[in-house]
Formats: C-alpha cells, structure tokens, sequence
C-alpha cells in the first residue's frame, strides 16, 4: 500500500503531523476499502504514542470495527482505554482477544498470551480473582514462559489461597518450584538452601540476555590502598516515600565527608515527595538512571569512580540484574532491599547482623557476610499526631484486645492464620487487624476464619493511609503478631516505634530472623519465640494478661530513645567501618568470589509432594534442618 510508505517516510522525516493528515484524509475518501484497517490502526497508534488518547480511541475503534479480528489494534486499543481510566473496557477488550483466538497457531498463543497477562495486569488491584484465573489460562497454554508461572505464584499468595502451589496444566509442584522468583519462595519456605538455590537459578536466567562488560578479574586492586575519600554509591528505585525510603532518610547526613563521597544511582522515576527530597538533600550527588540502558548505567556508575556500591534493590521490583552483572564497581553489596541472598556472581556481601544470619548460616548465603550491630536502619524516633478517628471509625469494638498485623497478605500463609484463629478463640472479645488487601484477599480470609470456627467480624482491615496517619493507628493496638516465614520488616519497626510489642517467631532463613533482630535491638528479645507453640502460648498470655501486656509496653517505650534500633548515628559509624574493611579486602586481592551451589541436587530433593505439596511454610527448628540437609547429602532425597 503506498499509502503507508508515504505515512512511513513522512514520519522518519519528522514530519508526524502530516502523516497523520495523509491518513485522515485517505480515510475520508475510502470509507469501504477492504484494507482501511490498516491506516486507522496505523493512525490511532500514532495518536496513542503521543497521548492522544481519544483520538487514538476514535481511530483504533474504526479500525476494529473494520476488522474484528485484527488482534494488534484491540490490543492498543485495550491499552488506550485503560488510560483513559476505563480498565473496565479495557479488559472487555482484551478479553474479546482471548476469546477470538482460539486457532492453535504460534501468532495466535503469543497474542492470547498478551491479551491474558494485561487483564491480569489490569484486573489485579481490583478483582484479583479474575487476574489469577487469566495468568493460570496463560500459563495452561505456554507453561515455559517463566514469569507467568512467578506471577500466578504471587498473585495466589497476596489472595491468600492457600496452597499457593498447585498442579497447571502439564506443571507440577516440582517444576513450579524451580520457576518461582526468589522473593515469593521466601515467604513461601523458610528453606535457605532452596532459597539460595532458587536465587542463583533466577540471577543466571536474568543477565542470561545481558553483555558482560566487565568482570571481577578486571578490577585490579590499586597500588595502594590509600585513598583520600572511598566513593559509595547507593542503587535503589525506592529514594521515596517508600519503606526503604522511610529507613534510609536520615542517615546520610551521618556520613563522615572527609572520608566518604556518597552518590545515589535513582532507577525510579522523580517524585520530589519530602523523603526523596530530603534523601537528595544530603547526599553528594544524585544520578537518575531509570530509562537508562544497562550498558550505559554501567557506564554511568563506572564514570563516577565508584569503589563499593550498595545494592538496595535486590531481588525485587525496578531490579537491575544485568546492570550489575556487568560490574561498574570493583564492590558489590547487597543490604536491605531484598532479605536474602542474591545467588549472583556480581555481589560479594550482603549486609546483615549476628541474629539474622548467625556465623553457622553463613553457608547459606553465596555473599561474604557482614554485620551491623542492627542491620535495620531507621528514622529519628519523632511524636506521631493523634488520629481524629475512632476505634469506631476505624472499625475497631469499643472494648477488647486489638491484635495487629500490617504485614502484606503474600505473607499471611496457612499455618500462620490458623495460630491467629487459635489465639483469637483464646482470648475471648479479642479482634485481628489486618492491612487492606483488597475484596477478593479480605473475603478468602473471612472465609478462612469462619472454616476455623472465628467469627469473620473479628477480622479487621484497615485501609491504605498516609504514613503518618499508618503510624498514628497503632495507639489503638495491643500486639502485634508477625507472619512467617516472610516475617514484618519495616513494619516490625513501625510497630516498635509506637511501642508496639511484637510476638514473633525467629526461623532459619533471612526472611524469618528480620523481626526478631528488631525486637532484639529494643531491648524485646523475650518476646522472640523459637517454636510455633510458644509463639501462640506467649500471644494467648499477653491477649489475656492485661497487667502484662502493659508492663511490656511500658518498658519498650522507655527502651526506644537508647535504643540501638534507633541510632542512625551508630549504624552509619559501623557501616563505614564495614565500608573501610571491604576497601582493603579489595586492595589486598582477598575479595570474595561467590561460588554455584549444587543446584540440580538441591532442586531434586525438594520436588517430591511430600516436601513441597501443599503448604510448604511449616517451622523448623535449625538443628533438625541441619540433620535433614546432612542426611540428604549422604543418602538423597526420599
């Protein structure tokens, strides 16, 4: 059509406007030709590329309604109606896709699968429901796509359907298991050898893709180790009002300047909200990265002459795999983004505490560990305003014990909920907080109470607030009860800093030691449990024990101002010192050198049902996993 090679070379000209004149006109004066889906796909796209939204709905409209089955132009124009606020249509749209394609052509399955994963995209903030059941048809006609399987994983984990690992189409237990991203298994099992196997296997598979433009044995250490400042750098997507945002806020201007140059490396976009304000306010330099490609991040970061660059991302959103494969700096850590190991050749450390990983963990982790004495930063401890609302406003009965859990509801597992219920019979007119997590998560929970005999009214949720407000809501809470194995992290310190005492239970992994090191460093460690039964014992004690439950809190708010939990000052002078020991491990050519873990054996023993079938998040304590691990090396799995 010569039509389109005028549009086209008018376009490459720069000349979009009159390209898009070409076409309207052409369309005026062909009204019935046989082929006019194709400048007004060509033109609504356009219009959509530069946020013309209704005009990019009028054309792709025509362009549907020419030709039903044309997929790509149902596919904008699902991707303009959802812009336009109208999700509803949106997925009315792509869902017509789904169900027109039901050839078994390679072209059709990529664009069936298209369809599916942005209905799901879209659906999964408001009817979660109808997005697991799109990414589990997905995953019934493509089972080798990857990230659908880790999307329909954590999808059933924040709906709270339980077990979250169940049989697909040609899938097992077994293969899901190997495809899960490294966050979901860490609230899934409290298993640090799977974990560190499962985050190896998904580093490789992520910078599998990448060029590699540098590797350690590049980084020659220096003649000499002097060096009048050590450049860090600080990668994150979170420099916001986010949680990691929140921690991080008030200790860069604990930074010793005479010895330390601090750059952050922003891979999300510019809020100019007062955390991120503050964050660029007090620090050297501040990079925006977000849009920039591996390659030239690499360069970026590289061209700063940085010397030890803090991964604050890890295996979560916004991550940058590839960008630190290609090794911009001659250190790598790993601290407090993602909690657990990276299984990647890039890291060498990974920031942690004593308790968190005890020096007889340390073979778990592909890192070098270090340690803080807290290896959570926090804010300033500062007087959080009084709420307007009301326990009735809030939803909350007039009298009676409140316990709290603010954790997302990925974390909420079946075991986990049925010792809730235990300790809600057990404390007779008590209730359980929870944070909002949607229609369809709040209702499988109710449910879930009602199958153990609670009545669904003694499940609470709170809505999404600001966080000042989120903060001001646990003056009307008693106890906060911790998930696991995925346990509170950043809530766990929210709660802390209202002098909230927290019941939890320390596992093995990471994930499920975060919470117990918090309560440790504000002087709590009596409430940090090594047992589900005392776990439910100590919580049925304080519900019930109002003298106690109040000693409890008294002495943790008289705890917080000397606490170590809230001493940025103390952290950064201990992080620096963790700085200056990795500059000379550097210079000196002992850097660590992670090494793969056997991940064929460590996949193969946990692919039977009786290891990962059903709820996989039960406890252990870490004599009897050490016994099951040596016994597995020497005889396999049975």
């Amino acid at each position: 059509m010569g039509l389109i090679s005028a549009a086209d070379a008018l376009s490459a000209a720069g000349d979009v406007e009159l390209s898009l004149v070409l076409y309207k006109y052409w369309l005026l004066a062909n009204p019935n030709h046989p082929l006019r889906h194709v400048p007004a796909f060509n033109c609504g796209s356009i219009l959509l590329t530069r946020g013309d939204l209704q005009g990019a709905k009028d054309m792709l409209e025509r362009a549907v309604a020419a030709t039903p089955d044309f997929y790509p132009a149902r596919l904008n124009l699902a991707s303009t109606l959802e812009r336009l606020g109208t999700s509803d249509l949106a997925v009315a749209e792509l869902q017509q896709v789904a169900d027109l394609l039901s050839a078994i052509t390679q072209t059709n399955i990529a664009t069936k699968i298209h369809a599916l994963k942005n209905m799901a995209r879209i659906q999964r903030q408001t009817e979660a429901a109808a997005a697991e059941r799109a990414l589990r048809q997905a995953v019934e006609i493509d089972p080798t796509q990857r990230e659908l399987v880790q999307h329909l994983v954590n999808i059933r984990q924040g709906l709270c359907i339980w077990p979250a690992l169940e049989p697909v189409g040609t899938l097992g237990i077994g293969d899901i298991l190997q495809r899960m991203a490294p966050l979901s298994m860490s609230s899934l099992v409290d298993d640090p050898v799977l974990q560190l196997a499962t985050a190896w296997t998904y580093s490789n598979q992520m910078i599998h893709a990448g060029a590699i433009c540098r590797t350690l044995g590049q980084w020659l250490p220096p003649e000499t180790p002097t060096r009048s400042k050590i450049k860090i750098g600080y990668l994150s997507s979170d420099f916001c009002g986010h949680a990691v945002g929140y921690l991080i806020c008030d200790i860069f201007e604990f930074h010793n300047r005479d010895r330390f140059e601090i750059t952050v490396f922003n891979l999300s976009e510019r809020t100019n909200d007062p955390i991120q304000m503050k964050i660029m306010a007090g620090v050297d330099g501040w990079v925006d990265i977000r849009g920039v490609s591996d390659k030239d991040a690499a360069a970026l970061i590289n061209g700063r002459g940085i010397d030890i660059l803090l991964d604050m991302n890890g295996h979560t959103n916004y991550q940058r795999p590839r960008l630190l494969a290609m090794k911009p700096a001659p250190i790598i850590a790993n601290w407090l983004g993602y909690p657990g190991t990276m299984g990647s050749e890039a890291h060498q450390y990974i920031i942690a505490d004593e308790f968190i990983i005890p020096q007889s963990h340390e073979r778990y982790y592909s890192e070098k560990v270090v340690r803080l004495p807290c290896y959570q930063p926090n804010g300033k401890l500062y007087e959080v305003p009084a709420l307007a609302s009301s326990r009735a406003d809030l939803g909350l009965p007039e009298t009676g014990v409140v316990f709290c859990c603010f954790n997302g509801a990925v974390k909420v597992t079946e075991p986990v909920f049925s010792r809730w219920m235990v300790i809600l019979s057990s404390v007779p007119g008590s209730v359980l907080w929870l944070r909002g997590a949607g229609n369809d998560a709040e209702r499988q929970l109710r449910n879930e109470a009602v199958r153990r005999g609670v009545a669904p009214e003694r499940l609470v949720f709170l809505p999404f607030r600001s966080n000042t407000e989120y903060l001001g809501c646990h003056r009307y809470a008693d106890v906060f009860l911790d998930t696991f194995p995925y346990g509170a992290h950043t809530t766990a310190s929210d709660a802390l800093r209202m002098a909230i005492p927290i019941v939890t239970l320390a596992g093995i992994g990471f994930a499920s030691r975060v919470c117990g090191s918090l309560s440790q460093a504000t002087g709590m460690r009596d409430l940090v449990c090594d047992t589900p039964e005392k776990y439910v014992a100590l919580a049925i004690e304080l519900g019930n024990n109002h003298e106690k439950r109040e000693k409890i809190k008294e002495r943790l708010k008289q705890s917080l101002p000397g606490s170590t939990l809230f001493d940025a000052k103390k952290l950064v002078h201990h992080l620096e010192a963790l700085f200056e020991q990795m500059w000379l491990d550097f210079c000196d050519g002992s850097t660590h050198q992670p090494v793969s873990p056997d991940l064929a054996t460590i996949f193969a023993m946990r692919t039977d049902t009786a290891t990962v079938g059903g709820d996989v998040s039960g406890f252990m304590s870490l004599d009897a996993y050490e016994r099951r691990e040596r016994f597995r090396s020497e005889y396999g799995s049975i």
